[in-house]
């Protein structure tokens, strides 16, 4: 989601946040962003850095990371500082007059002291660091999606027993394998395994890890499918795919980009507070009344006349929302009835949900014992290791990597749906339902 308001943002980061059984939320990132994120609006052609964090922040701007890397003259700093520690006095001459403090720099995680002196403390990539990782994730994430295809047909005969009208066993398989195994419980079981820390800070109750790039990396992101972006409640709302193809038609995605930012009340806030939660409440009803529809269709075709008697919906509000999830692709009509062409997954669906997981985490355990100390080998010179960053926050950013590879070498041998396949109205995600009793974490 681009961040349009901070305030609305932070109404919908934490319905995000409580969707997720995982430490870390999946939101789009502006171009350069690579981690999931919130990431900071960076247009200024001055400022040399592509900011962010991965989970959220307090409000209070002093506890937050990127509004502390907001300006062109504090990226700078944090840059030389990256060469070179600064004593206390030096940061302070810079900073001087902003609303922070060297002490809140410390505080959210993107300074220490060591020996007196202050090295970075987070994960700050040059370009150098991002071009040396993806080089070595290339490779490693082209082993990765070979030690799944070596089990094609296992996946294949599982995707089998999910019998949904107009939803091939290859769009299936891009959700199971590509988001709830290599993306969520590739993430769970890193930081189980300690491959990869988890948050860095938890301040007044939202956990987060800052991260910096460095601008003037040339990279499409078009066909790293790694970004998830999902809604709360009984029933959710997902997007799964790439960061290129920004923003998403899909739902959740479509309720977070509404436009609604109550910028003419600024000296409002509670007011403005109290506005998006009413927002909220009626953007979670239209949610509802889309899952009702489309729980409907994944059993068979129907009329408007008899979908409206399944989902409990009035016939000219169904047309209303018939009409958005045409547009959506969600449905088509043939003749005189709709069809539902968007992947719907529940309880029925946990046998075979809960064995490709199983499988999907012996390789993904497999490959780690086989790779994980090669590939922290082969990236001990980036900026943050030399700045005694440990490797495990690091890892945050090339698990990312190496896994978005390897979906996409997976969508070109066919065992996954393409997202840019010809015919496909709104590319680079698919987007699926599933019922929240649903169990997508790993046996």
């Amino acid at each position: 989601m681009m961040q349009k308001d901070l305030l609305v943002e932070r109404e919908f980061r934490d319905h995000r946040r409580a969707s997720r059984t995982l430490p870390y939320i999946v939101i789009a990132l502006a171009v350069g962003a690579i981690c999931p994120a919130v990431a900071a609006r960076q247009d200024t052609k001055e400022k040399p850095l592509s900011i962010g964090i991965t989970g959220s922040t307090p409000s209070d701007r002093r506890k937050n990371p990127t509004a502390i890397l907001g300006s062109a003259k504090i990226q700078k700093m944090i840059l030389e500082i990256s060469e070179a520690p600064k004593s206390r006095a030096e940061i302070e001459v810079v900073i001087s007059g902003e609303f922070f403090t060297l002490d809140d720099m410390v505080n959210v995680g993107l300074l220490r002291i060591e020996e007196g002196l202050y090295r970075i403390d987070f994960n700050l990539l040059r370009v150098a660091d991002q071009k040396l990782i993806l080089d070595v994730a290339e490779q490693k994430g082209r082993e990765l999606a070979a030690a799944f295809l070596a089990r094609r047909g296992e996946f294949e005969a599982l995707a089998a027993s999910h019998e949904q009208p107009h939803v091939g066993n290859a769009e299936l398989l891009f959700i199971i394998l590509g988001c709830f195994s290599l993306d969520w419980d590739g993430l769970a079981l890193t930081e189980e395994r300690g491959y990869r820390a988890g948050a860095q800070r938890t301040i007044d109750g939202h956990s987060f890890t800052p991260w910096a790039k460095e601008k003037g990396m040339a990279l499409s992101l078009e066909g790293l499918y790694w970004g998830s972006h999902s809604s709360n409640g009984s029933i959710i709302h997902t997007t799964f795919g790439d960061h290129d193809a920004l923003p998403r038609f899909g739902l959740p995605d479509l309720m977070w980009n509404r436009g609604v930012a109550f910028g003419s009340y600024e000296h409002l806030e509670e007011g403005r507070r109290a506005a998006a939660r009413l927002v909220s409440t009626y953007m979670a009803d239209a949610m509802d009344d889309v899952a009702s529809v489309m729980l409907a269709l994944s059993e068979r075709d129907l009329s408007l006349e008899v979908l409206a008697a399944r989902a409990g919906i009035e016939i000219d509000k169904l047309e209303r929302i018939i009409a958005l999830l045409e547009e959506a692709d969600y449905v088509t009509r043939q003749n005189e009835t709709y069809a539902g062409r968007v992947l719907v997954l529940s309880a029925d669906d946990e046998v075979m949900v809960r064995h490709m997981l199983a499988k999907g985490r012996e390789i993904m355990t497999a490959w780690h014992e086989s790779y994980y100390d090669g590939t922290k080998a082969a990236l001990s010179d980036l900026t943050p290791l030399r700045n005694g960053v440990p490797f495990e926050r690091v890892y945050t950013e090339v698990w990312h990597f190496v896994f978005g590879i390897a979906n996409r070498e997976l969508v070109k041998a066919g065992l996954f749906a393409d997202p840019y396949a010809v015919g496909r109205r709104h590319k680079g995600f698919l987007p699926f339902i599933r019922t929240s009793d649903l169990d997508v974490s790993a046996p």
